[in-house]
């Protein structure tokens, strides 16, 4: 009987753990377009409109626009973190804060300040 419990109680912990994805991948296919730019709870006052990201989720590939900069590579995700590298450039990381089907929420570390990128799906 012992056994058998103690057989039932670690399945139960295997299958506990696990992983499942945080989303759905999917989700990040496509255009992105910023909507608004938060820095330390408070408004950037950058222009969010200016920033753009295409997303291709079948060959994992990404493009990035701010006004005149551009960059293009691909990217990883590992649970909620993003990680883009462009060409020639080291990998960056940002989470996802939040993604449905028309909202993308990214939180940045910018030299130890917290920024939110909230963009809208195109």
């Amino acid at each position: 009987m012992r056994f058998c419990i103690l057989t039932f109680f670690i399945c139960f912990l295997l299958v506990s753990c696990k992983q499942t994805p945080e989303f759905d991948p999917a989700l990040l296919h496509g255009e992105w377009r910023g909507a608004d730019w938060v820095v330390a709870g408070k408004s950037s006052g950058r222009d969010a409109r200016e920033v753009r990201f295409t997303f291709d989720v079948g060959i994992m590939t990404y493009t990035a626009a701010y006004g005149e900069q551009k960059e293009s590579g691909t990217y990883r995700l590992d649970g909620k973190k993003l990680y883009t590298t462009a060409a020639d450039k080291i990998e960056k990381v940002v989470k996802i804060a939040k993604i449905s089907s028309d909202t993308l929420t990214l939180d940045m570390n910018r030299v130890g300040q917290n920024e939110q990128l909230i963009l809208v799906k195109n």
